[in-house]
């Protein structure tokens, strides 16, 4: 398996959560997110959301080098909505799912 530089893969037997974590920290300041299998529709979409996040939040860390809070600030407001919108998932077994 490929290894994606501040990305982890979660696959544990005996737990709900499949997917990839995206973990980065400057000065002491964490930003950590993950993407769910389930949430983006398979592992492969999940690994291109939580690049395409990545590659935001490197961009934004670069344009605020002195204050990465305010790199985190802004690549959260920037981060992608998943794939469906709250409360508007699908459900198993329905029709229109």
């Amino acid at each position: 398996m490929k290894t994606y530089k501040h990305i982890t893969r979660f696959t544990y037997e005996f737990t709900s959560f499949q997917g990839w974590r995206l973990t980065i920290c400057r000065q002491q300041r964490h930003y950590t997110r993950y993407f769910s299998d389930k949430q983006y529709g398979g592992e492969e979409a999940a690994l291109q959301a939580a690049l395409h996040t990545r590659d935001l939040l490197m961009a934004s860390l670069a344009e605020f080098p002195a204050n990465p809070e305010c790199a985190f600030e802004k690549c959260r407001a920037e981060e992608p909505l998943s794939r469906y919108p709250r409360g508007l998932r699908p459900r198993k077994n329905h029709p229109a799912g």
